[in-house]
This record gives structure tokens, sequence and C-alpha cells, in this order.
């Protein structure tokens, strides 16, 4: 009754789709490393190392969306992770470096997946800020505030159904937050 060639396209079918996902999980998690690195680099000031990563980066993204030919394998979880921190390392390299946020477009991003980078940008921003003003770079650090206000009224404007998306937008409301107190208190303390 069960015909073998189909049955044995079906076990070669789960085989490839499973070393497919070991291979983009692998990719994945490289991305995920890279953006990590390129953000370091920027908190540490070094940019010509930063802009080495970012290229290194986009590199890695192709060969990753490469991989993710299906859209079973774009939903898998590691993808999402690696879009997000890629979203949100190249988003802090071109906001430092170009003063200019990415869209969607330009990043291959879906939205949610894209929303979810910007929220994770604005924390390195506040980190950022916060080395600007141990350093005394009042006035970049001031800047970081208004980006990530910018940002904020942005998504205010956005209706989320909830979800992940929904939580990490609500960080960019505590990001700035700790930026408004930043700000006020060097104010107070007659630094701006």
């Amino acid at each position: 009754m069960i015909d073998e060639k189909e049955l044995e396209s079906i076990r070669d079918d789960l085989s490839r789709l499973s070393n497919d996902k070991i291979e983009q999980t692998k990719a994945s998690r490289d991305v995920v490393k890279k953006s990590k690195e390129l953000i370091y680099s920027i908190h540490r000031g070094d940019m010509e190392t930063a802009k080495d990563k970012a290229a290194e980066i986009e590199e890695m993204r192709k060969k990753l969306d490469e991989m993710a030919k299906t859209e079973k394998l774009r939903g898998q979880h590691s993808y999402s992770i690696a879009v997000q921190e890629y979203v949100e390392a190249v988003t802090y390299h071109e906001v430092m470096t170009s003063k200019r946020l990415p869209t969607r477009k330009q990043l291959n991003a879906d939205t949610e997946l894209y929303l979810m980078g910007l929220s994770d940008l604005t924390g390195e921003l506040v980190r950022k800020a916060v080395d600007d003003m141990v350093k005394e770079n009042y006035d970049r650090a001031t800047w970081l505030r208004d980006v990530v206000s910018e940002i904020y009224g942005a998504i205010l404007s956005l209706d989320f159904e909830g979800g992940e998306a929904r939580r990490k937008s609500d960080q960019i409301k505590w990001n700035l937050n700790k930026l408004e107190d930043l700000v006020y208190d060097a104010k107070i303390r007659g630094k701006i």
C-alpha cells in the first residue's frame, strides 16, 4: 500500500530540511556574534574596526538569507534572532556614522523584526549616552536622547497587537526615561 519511492523521497526531504536547519542555525549564530562585535567596536570608539565588521556582517546576512529560502526556514527562531541583532547592529553603526536610520527595505527585514531591532538599538544608544556623559561629551549624549525620543514618538503611532514586538517597544519608553534622567541630572549640575 505505501509507495516505497514516495517514502524514500519523504526521508530525503526531511533529511535535507534537517541539514538546512542546522546550517542556517550556524549561520544565524555567526550573524549574531558579528553583530555583537560590531556593537562592541562602536562602544569602544573603534570606528575603523566597526566599518570592517559592518562589511563582514553584510556578507554574512546575504549568506543567511540565501539559506533561508523557504517560509519554514525564515520562521526559525535562530533566523529571527539573527535578523533582529543584525538590524540593531547595522542601525547603530548608521546612527553613529551617518546620523540616519536605515529602512526595513534597506535592511531586508520584515516589519516585526525591524521594530524589535530598533527597540534593542535604543538600549545601545543609552549605553553610548552614559559613556558620553562620563566623558563629558554632553552634546552627543543629548543628541542621542533626541534620537531615542524620535524613535519612541514614531513607535507610539503604531498599533501593536501584543507579543514580543509590543514588549520590546515598551523598552524604548524605559530607555528614553533613563536618557531624560541623565540629561536632567547633567543640567542640574550645570554641565549642559
